[in-house]
């Protein structure tokens, strides 16, 4: 899991990109996720991507051109996810073709189910830099109440992945049965040191998790609940070598904590799920899809720009860069479902008493221009935002209330 910290600008990191964008504007796409499969052999009920019995692959050597034209157009991070990663027939190619990303940090999302010795090997043999490992709870109550009765299978995933010697992140969804007892996990992982980070985020109202979304949809007060948690663990499980984080707070509420990290460090994921004009998926099929549109794996009119299969992706991720600053997307509707359907849809529009915590958060239209730490695996960028802090909304809200158009739930 140890890691060296590399510290680069991203107007250096990107210079070569910034050269073929009009005007030498720099980049845009800042994060790219390739689902290279469908099948999964869990049924999560919060699976986003949803239809994963259905056997439908990305070739490795399309995997490869991606991640060539990733490193080439200076995206910060591509994922390679699914569906169950693992489980791709030509995963041994997709680890080896890795190592054509020099500057990008190439990270992999597993359930670790089906991670053995060899597997195992041919992960630390890659330049995979971080293994994503979904554990939802410390108990088998807590965990298997929407993945199946699976804990005993990942903890062991999760334990044997060690040995790849890769960063490991722990992803936890946080829903109505376990996100009250997250904590207790985050300390597990410290007390083992199976983890350098731990990711909590809420579902999507996507795929297979829109059958069981008001099950397990978090509350208006449950998302500040469960951040008052990580503000409380937080400092705590730094000085143990464990990143706690809330990805989904910001996102949902318009708000962030001035207790994590004085409300300066922020994830890369947390930067890409809040401002979704920086993100772009590749699908099972090839499709390239803007994720500004987005959320889980499903989209709002249409979001294809083209198929790595049969178009250039270098092109393709210009092409998405273009329309992203031409602010093509904010034509689409800022509601996609009904209210219904939102958790946060109804809620109300000030942030609840927080007894455990009398730090007064950090609205988002304070973030403008402001300077912040964002970590991408184990390596890290300075950069400056300077986008509006709302996307297709001119003006931030007042202070401590949700932005009207806001559809409230954010994208795991």
């Amino acid at each position: 899991m140890k890691c060296t910290r590399a510290t680069a600008s991203v107007r250096s990191f990107t210079a070569a990109a910034a050269e073929q964008v009009p005007g030498g504007a720099g980049l845009q796409v800042l994060r790219l996720v390739i689902d290279a499969i469908q099948e999964c052999n869990l049924r999560c009920k919060y699976c986003h991507p949803g239809e994963v019995w259905v056997r439908r692959h990305l070739d490795a050597e399309y995997v490869r051109g991606t991640l060539v034209a990733a490193e080439q157009h200076g995206c910060l991070e591509v994922v390679l996810s699914g569906g169950e990663i693992t489980m791709h027939p030509q995963l041994a190619a997709i680890l080896d073709a890795s190592h054509v990303a020099e500057r990008t940090v190439v990270s992999l999302v597993t359930n670790a189910t089906l991670l053995d010795d060899e597997l195992v090997g041919a992960l630390r043999r890659s330049n995979v830099t971080r293994i994503c490992v979904s554990v939802d709870g410390v108990d088998d109550e807590t965990h298997n109440s929407a993945r199946g009765r699976t804990r005993e299978r990942v903890m062991d995933g999760l334990r044997r992945v060690q040995e790849a010697d890769k960063e490991i992140t722990v992803i936890s969804v946080a829903h109505k049965h376990n996100f009250h007892r997250l904590a207790e996990l985050s300390f597990a992982l410290a007390d083992e040191g199976l983890a350098s980070q731990h990711h909590l985020c809420a579902p999507s109202y996507s795929g297979q998790a829109r059958r069981y979304y008001r099950q397990l949809r978090l509350g208006w007060e449950d998302y500040f609940a469960l951040q008052d948690e990580v503000d409380r663990i937080h400092g705590e499980l730094a000085t143990r070598g464990l990143h706690v984080t809330f990805n989904s707070f910001w996102p949902a509420t318009g708000q962030r904590s001035p207790v994590t990290d004085q409300g300066r460090n922020i994830t890369l994921v947390q930067l890409t799920e809040q401002r979704k004009d920086t993100l772009v998926h590749v699908r099972p099929d090839g499709e390239l899809r803007l994720a500004s549109v987005s959320w889980g794996r499903e989209t709002v009119g249409s979001a294809v720009l083209g198929n790595v299969r049969s178009n250039d992706p270098a092109a393709l991720l210009c092409e998405a860069d273009r329309r992203y600053r031409s602010r093509i997307c904010d034509s689409f509707p800022a509601r996609w479902r009904p209210s219904t359907s939102s958790s946060l849809a109804c809620a109300p529009t000030r942030r609840p008493p927080t007894p455990s915590s009398t730090a007064t958060p950090i609205p988002m239209s304070s973030c403008a221009r402001s300077r912040f730490v964002v970590w991408a695996s184990c390596r890290c960028w300075t950069i400056a935002l300077t986008t509006s802090c709302y996307t297709g909304s001119p003006a931030a809200p007042p202070s401590g209330r949700r932005p009207s158009g806001s559809s409230g739930t954010p994208a795991a």
